[in-house]
């Protein structure tokens, strides 16, 4: 065989050699259609979070991988995952023994879906314009006020930490972090 010839191929019975340009073409048509999965994929993905506000165990792990924009403020975005783990205590509150205590008998909804993001939006906005006051609390002063909200929820609340797991699914540093 010469340099430009490959294996032999049957072609209506007879051998032919292929030619070196047919393994390129190969390659680009497997480069292309590489390609239009991942663009697809990536377009599904978008889809899924932008419009389904999607929140399966596909979308969760992509979104812990790779840094999917629920939204953005000014300078700020908010990542989908952050959505999530928001949206996740919303849930766990709502079928929480403390909202049945309360009379809240209502199941997420798309409203409070967008009620989620609005208030991570709100969170974000504030945290730029403090940023822009140059306002700042120091991790001394959060566990002080941890520690008098901790106080004043005994009263009522014997053991604030477990109150705190049951019904938001979150741990003290948690709460500090997300609310306080």
């Amino acid at each position: 065989m010469e340099n430009n010839e490959q294996m032999p191929a049957e072609v209506g019975g007879e051998a032919k050699p292929l030619k070196k340009g047919s393994k390129k073409m190969g390659a680009v048509v497997t480069a292309i259609v590489l390609l239009l999965v991942i663009v697809g994929g990536v377009a599904g993905v978008m889809w899924e979070v932008t419009v389904k506000h999607a929140s399966g165990a596909a979308i969760r792990k992509i979104s812990e991988l790779l840094p999917i924009p629920a939204a953005r403020v000014g300078g700020k975005t908010i990542l989908y995952r952050e959505y999530l783990k928001s949206r996740d205590t919303l849930d766990t509150f709502l079928n929480s023994e403390a909202a049945k205590t309360q009379g809240i008998n209502t199941k997420l909804d798309t409203d409070m879906e967008k009620n989620v993001l609005e208030k991570l939006v709100n969170q974000a906005a504030l945290e730029e314009l403090a940023e822009q006051k140059k306002i700042t609390v120091n991790d001394e002063e959060l566990r002080a006020f941890f520690a008098d909200v901790v106080a004043a929820a005994s009263t009522t609340t014997p053991d604030v930490g477990v109150y705190l797991l049951k019904n938001f699914g979150w741990d003290e540093e948690n709460f500090r972090q997300e609310v306080l």
